[in-house]
């Protein structure tokens, strides 16, 4: 699996942890939906042959039925299709119409991502930090899932639903992280692992402790962690 499929299989693999909903309409590709935080809404079409998304694409008023269905809280993302050389046409009638339709419906770009991504097995193992008070530790208790969201929708100035942060805590494949600043809760993040891949989500600092280097000794350990 490439490198972008893989993390975009990760991250939606975490929104459909998070619980979701399934919208379909005739033949176009399953309908992704939050029903809670994030508020994500996404196409899959990567369980679909070439044929079956060209007449996807070709049902335009099925799509459209789709997207009328989409509330307006929802956020919902657009990446290139994964393709291959014989599939170009593909993705161009995929880009164009998801897209265009969703003008049409005065969806506005509200943010853009970048994908990052770490080979783990070529990267040296650091020298622990130097003694500055910060310490990482898993989240395991009612109190420290508490902190988890507080600083979670601090850093982010958004609420985050603290019944699918619970509900989350004893996933095999999901670990939630505390970072604490001379044992102050200062940091959260989320690593979830699908095959070999571990990806690093809701990495936040809350805004009394960031301009402090925080965010890079948690990395830090984050990163020793998933090795």
């Amino acid at each position: 699996m490439r490198i972008n499929e893989a993390n975009i299989a990760n991250l939606t693999g975490l929104w459909k942890k998070y619980g979701t909903r399934q919208m379909s309409s005739g033949t176009v590709p399953l309908l992704h939906a939050n029903t809670n935080w994030p508020n994500r809404c996404w196409f899959e079409w990567n369980t679909l042959s070439d044929e079956e998304i060209r007449q996807a694409l070709q049902c335009h008023t099925d799509i459209k039925t789709l997207l009328d269905m989409v509330p307006d809280s929802a956020i919902v993302p657009v990446w290139p299709m994964m393709i291959s050389s014989d599939q170009v046409e593909l993705a161009g009638l995929y880009e164009q119409f998801v897209e265009k339709q969703l003008a049409q419906r005065n969806w506005l770009c509200g943010f853009e991502q970048t994908a990052m991504y770490l080979e783990l097995q070529s990267t040296p193992v650091r020298e622990p930090l130097a003694n500055t008070g910060f310490k990482m530790q898993p989240v395991k208790t009612s109190e420290s899932i508490k902190e988890w969201v507080e600083i979670g929708s601090d850093a982010f100035a958004y609420s985050i639903d603290h019944s699918v942060i619970e509900q989350l805590v004893n996933d095999k494949d999901i670990q939630l992280l505390l970072g604490y600043q001379n044992g102050k809760a200062a940091a959260g993040s989320l690593l979830y692992k699908t095959g070999d891949i571990v990806g690093v989500h809701q990495l936040g600092v809350k805004q009394a402790f960031q301009g402090k280097g925080i965010a890079r000794r948690f990395m830090h350990e984050i990163i020793a962690a998933c090795i």
